[in-house]
């Protein structure tokens, strides 16, 4: 009996190094996609969006790039499979014995595939937060592009010293920084979908954060330094948080505090002038030519 599950056991080990890992990455990959299709949260976003240019071409790329990969990962394995299946058919199994080195690799082995799980896991969950983020700037920057039949200039995605602006909207009158947040609601209908906001924090149901208007005001600083130094003249800049999907209250006329937070489709909060002087087009085209410079060169 002893003799018999010492033939098994080195033989069941390889098996199971073998089949395992492919079990555990498949189980990992169906769990997160049951979470992410159940989960508590959902996105608030229910407009369709437009495509952005090259969006077709784009798609195409990305579909190319993964059938690349699927095909070089094959590639990889076709040797090793080989091998196994020209080698395996001729182990003696019954003089195949197990020593500490062999249970050092096996444990290590078990060990390196659990750890790759869950970075899976992990980077699953990067990549839904990206994808929504991703989402919610393309709602937000679809919004303010339409300001441009209102004299507006808007750019997307620019460069600062540290992070990314996600959109600077050169007004009539003002430079506005604006900061877009992705936030998940936990319901359905309009109450589950809407944020509260006194000026020093934005209150979601059932929780409340402070951070975004720390960042949207550090960034706001930022531009207004940069453009000083770039065009000469004090530009003073107004932060904007922009939630796609929420229905922020109080309207943006009645909130308080330095940073407006509103919903994109708010636009006419970039284009109310109340008491501020217009700005000429010869220092607004300052402004957008000092903004150009932030973005790179494009490659070759």
């Amino acid at each position: 009996m002893n003799a018999s599950l010492g033939m098994l056991l080195p033989a069941a080990v390889i098996f199971v190094l073998a089949i395992v890992p492919v079990g555990i990455v498949v189980a990992t990959l169906l769990f997160l996609r049951r979470m992410d299709s159940q989960g508590k949260r959902r996105s608030p976003l229910t407009d369709k969006l437009l495509h952005q240019a090259g969006a077709q071409a784009r798609r195409r790329v990305e579909s190319l790039n993964s059938d690349i990969m699927e095909r070089t990962m094959l590639v990889a394995m076709i040797g090793p499979i080989i091998m196994l299946s020209l080698l395996l058919p001729r182990v003696r199994w019954s003089e195949l014995h197990f020593g500490w080195s062999g249970w050092v690799i096996s444990i290590a082995t078990a060990l390196w595939v659990a750890w790759l799980a869950w970075r899976i896991a992990t980077l699953a969950q990067e990549r839904r937060k990206w994808r929504d983020g991703m989402r919610a700037e393309i709602a937000s920057a679809q919004q303010l592009d339409r300001l441009q039949a209102q004299d507006c200039l808007v750019l997307h995605d620019i460069p600062a010293e540290k992070s990314n602006l996600d959109h600077v909207v050169i007004g009539p009158t003002a430079v506005f920084m604006v900061e877009t947040k992705s936030r998940r609601k936990s319901g359905t209908g309009k109450a589950s979908a809407t944020a509260a906001y006194d000026g020093s924090a934005i209150q979601f149901p059932g929780w409340a954060e402070t951070k975004p208007l720390d960042q949207a005001r550090a960034q706001a600083r930022w531009l207004s330094e940069y453009l000083r130094g770039e065009t000469g003249e004090p530009t003073p800049v107004i932060p904007v948080i922009c939630l796609p999907g929420w229905f922020v209250q109080p309207p943006p006329e009645r909130q308080q505090g330095d940073v407006r937070v509103i919903n994109p489709k708010l636009g006419y909060v970039f284009t109310d002038a109340r008491s501020r002087p217009r700005m000429d087009a010869a220092r607004r085209n300052r402004i957008v030519h000092a903004l150009h410079k932030r973005y790179p060169q494009s490659p070759d």
